[in-house]
């Protein structure tokens, strides 16, 4: 193998597969990259077994040929050359980068024995808009969960097949739920859900000019092509908890405040709170809403007041601070709406101007008596 590249090209696109190597893993193997140089270009190339991350840079080459070096190693060396043309070769299985001032030389691993990297079928693709596939899973994807021990809960559910194409995530603290209209997806394939790690892959890698992306379904795996690249990722297995059900229908009590405010003062009152429960206390009365909270251990006391709407009777709440910032941050819109039942239910959250169909769920902590 040998090809010519700049510095800058090879870290660019060594970095868009970087993503997919494990940090830790029994396999030494899996914490190589692989590079592939074909008549079509070169191939990066990287996988945990879970999800895996390719991508073609289209330009000359020398000689064909491919091996796996170490990511990390790899990607440290280019990240200190300055920008300069670099010489890429292998003899047997070493790989040497050569520059005008100096020459790096890394042993690899044979290509022929890295993972099976996942073909992608243009004949299955299926476009959707690039635009929608963020946004949902931007604003879904922080409230997936972190216990391994409900493995469905660590993945987004992704429903295609009726006239809304919905994602949701929830840890069972808190849920997230989008919904925007399905006018390309309906009924081809069944509920999913995907793992966050390669959905956040495929956001990471979409810029501002890329209208569409394209969806590959399989029966245990999903894919998706953004531009010269494919993110293949296995499913989780479901099925998923049915979240309609705990989604609350009889919240009639309806507080609107400024979105920015309340997000500043929470983080700043959060500062005194418990270290364990990060609780911030919401008394809310007419028209007005003190946040309030305490540190035992600091011997510390915080309390805010903001003006909000709100006409009914007076009522004491307990929230993580951590997940009403990661839900305001979600909220497009000026004012936010909160809609409570009482101390120990769920409380709905939403933008007040409902551009879009997208709402959040937060579980109350039990306030300290």
């Amino acid at each position: 193998m040998k090809f010519q590249i700049a510095k800058s090209k090879l870290f660019e696109f060594l970095n868009i597969v970087l993503g997919a190597v494990p940090t830790k893993s029994a396999l030494p193997i899996l914490g190589n990259v692989l590079i592939e140089a074909r008549d079509s270009g070169i191939m990066f190339a990287a996988t945990n077994l879970e999800i895996s991350i390719s991508t073609v840079l289209d330009t000359k080459i020398d000689e064909p040929g491919s091996l796996t070096v170490p990511a990390k190693t790899l990607t440290d060396i280019i990240r200190e050359l300055p920008e300069t043309e670099i010489t890429v070769a292998t003899d047997k299985n070493r790989l040497t980068l050569l520059t005008k001032t100096g020459e790096f030389k890394i042993s690899g691993i044979p290509a022929d024995e890295f993972p099976r990297i996942p073909e992608y079928s243009t004949a299955k693709e299926i476009r959707i808009p690039a635009d929608d596939f963020v946004n949902m899973v931007r604003k879904t994807s922080f409230a997936v969960s972190q216990d391994e021990s409900r493995p469905a809960l660590n993945g987004v559910l992704w429903q295609t097949s009726g006239d809304k194409m919905v994602m949701v995530a929830t840890d069972g603290h808190r849920l997230a739920k989008i919904a925007i209209d399905n006018t390309k997806l309906r009924g081809i394939a069944d509920d999913l859900i995907v793992p966050p790690k390669a959905l956040n892959a495929v956001d990471k890698l979409i810029s501002e000019d890329e209208k569409e992306i394209g969806v590959v379904f399989g029966d245990k795996n999903i894919m998706f092509r953004v531009g010269p690249s494919v993110i293949s990722s296995k499913l989780f297995e479901g099925p998923y908890p049915n979240f309609d059900q705990v989604i609350p229908l009889d919240n009639d009590k309806r507080l609107v405040i400024q979105k920015d405010e309340l997000m500043a003062a929470v983080r700043r009152v959060s500062i005194l709170s418990n270290s364990l429960t990060h609780q911030v206390k919401l008394s809310i009365g007419k028209n007005k809403v003190i946040l309030s909270a305490a540190n035992v251990d600091l011997g510390g006391e915080a309390k805010e007041e903001l003006a909000c709407e709100y006409k009914h009777e007076k009522m004491d709440l307990g929230y993580n601070a951590t997940y009403i910032e990661e839900i305001l941050r979600q909220m497009e819109s000026d004012e936010v709406v909160f809609e409570l039942s009482s101390p120990v239910s769920a409380g709905i959250v939403y933008a007040a101007d409902r551009t879009e169909d997208y709402l959040c769920l937060i579980m109350p902590l039990r306030l300290a008596d």
